[in-house]
């Protein structure tokens, strides 16, 4: 059986109450402000082209206006939520080859962008909420028809959205993952409200100032959960930042092949009547993020070259109050070095045990041999012990 993470793949829209009344491409796209696909070229030449047009012929505009301050001016912008998105809309294009943020609770895309070296006093206003500013070189009052950034600077335009990642395994209900935009791998007074469980569809667009040619880390989404910091380019959809490049080197799959079977009984001490256990392994998940107790309690993030390992077992029990299951689990990795999970015997294998073993592996092994040793003792005769062969399964990493 084989197990792996959410796909990677765009998420799908949704609003955000506050900021978009629709997520940025369905609303753009259906209003016929985003250029849809086209054949004869691939999404970098159609975003590419089309941005460059862009900057081009504002450049040139730009450069006319700026030489007659009595009808332009040069703003000192802050990273502002754009409270129009038909007008963005007209000044974007698709980002059809942005790469998906994976974070808990987090699946976020950068769905359109694009870079202008001015702004027309209207356009200014539609996207800023507040009304030009006066004209550098003119009478008081006046205002500016043209809206500069500055020299060597470009105005960025950003959409982007995202939807809950449905992490595996599931995120302790009471842990949240902040998002922030960041200018300049600076957080921004952009407020972006906290993703929690069933509350985690967000979307926005936003306005900056940028250098011109911008690097891909002049603007971006960042999420963050206990320490671990992931960040996308709202400039070109690239990830910025992870606690866990895994994520987006490979599939993050577990394959489970002969995999034994213990099938006992046990002797309960009371009136000749047995405990019965059948045991397999038929799953395991790899994941960099864990924080619930039954999964292997606060092991939070994974270091980057690491990754933890989850194996539910298949363990069928009648449980018994004097019967106590005390099996051992261990996992060899392919070099002979062997790992004890996380979990106590106790917490695996207990009354109340949670039944999964949860172990902390290189990022790079490729696969690894479970072994459980079965064992039994009783509450009342101390020195009642059944011991079962062990077996095991192998676990291949893709």
């Amino acid at each position: 059986m084989t197990t792996r993470r959410p796909s990677r793949r765009p998420a799908t829209p949704f609003a955000r109450r506050g900021v978009l009344f629709a997520a940025p491409t369905l609303l753009l796209t259906g209003c016929g402000l985003l250029p849809g696909g086209t054949d004869g070229g691939t999404g970098d030449e159609k975003g590419g082209d089309a941005a460059a047009g862009q900057a081009d012929e504002g450049a040139a505009d730009g450069a006319a206006e700026a030489a007659n301050p009595a009808t332009s001016a040069v703003v000192d912008l802050q990273p502002t939520e754009v409270t129009d998105e038909a007008v963005a809309g007209r000044l974007m294009s698709r980002l059809e080859t942005s790469q998906t943020l994976l974070a808990p609770r987090v699946k976020a895309t950068v769905t359109a962008s694009g870079l202008v070296d001015s702004l027309t006093a209207a356009d200014y206003t539609a996207l800023t909420g507040e009304e030009p500013p006066a004209a550098d070189d003119a009478e008081e009052g006046t205002a500016a028809e043209t809206i500069l950034p500055g020299e060597r600077k470009q105005f960025l335009l950003a959409a982007w959205e995202s939807t809950d990642s449905e992490w595996q395994p599931a995120v302790f209900t009471h842990n949240s993952t902040t998002l922030d935009i960041t200018h300049g791998g600076n957080t921004t007074n952009i407020h972006v409200p906290q993703v929690a469980e069933g509350d985690a569809e967000r979307s926005g667009i936003v306005l900056a100032i940028v250098d011109r040619s911008p690097a891909p880390e002049a603007m971006g989404l960042r999420a963050e959960i206990r320490d671990g910091v992931s960040e996308i380019s709202l400039v070109d959809g690239s990830i910025l930042a992870t606690p866990c490049p895994s994520l987006y080197e490979r599939e993050l799959g577990v394959e489970v092949t002969e995999a034994g079977v213990v099938d006992t009984k046990v002797p309960d001490g009371f009136a000749q009547e047995f405990m019965t256990l059948r045991g397999t392994v038929n799953s395991a998940l790899l994941t960099p993020y864990i924080d619930t107790f039954d999964h292997g309690g606060n092991l939070f993030w994974a270091a980057e070259d690491e990754l933890h390992l989850m194996v539910p077992l298949d363990w069928q029990i009648d449980d018994s109050s004097n019967v106590r299951d005390v099996t051992e689990v261990k996992l060899t990795l392919e070099d002979g070095t062997e790992l004890r999970p996380a979990q106590d015997t106790n917490q695996i294998f207990g009354g109340l045990g949670s039944h999964i073993a949860t172990f902390t592996i290189p990022a790079d092994e490729r696969s690894a041999t479970l072994t459980l040793s079965p064992r039994f003792t009783q509450v009342i005769d101390k020195d009642f012990e059944q011991i079962e062969d062990p077996i095991t399964a192998t676990l291949t990493f893709s």
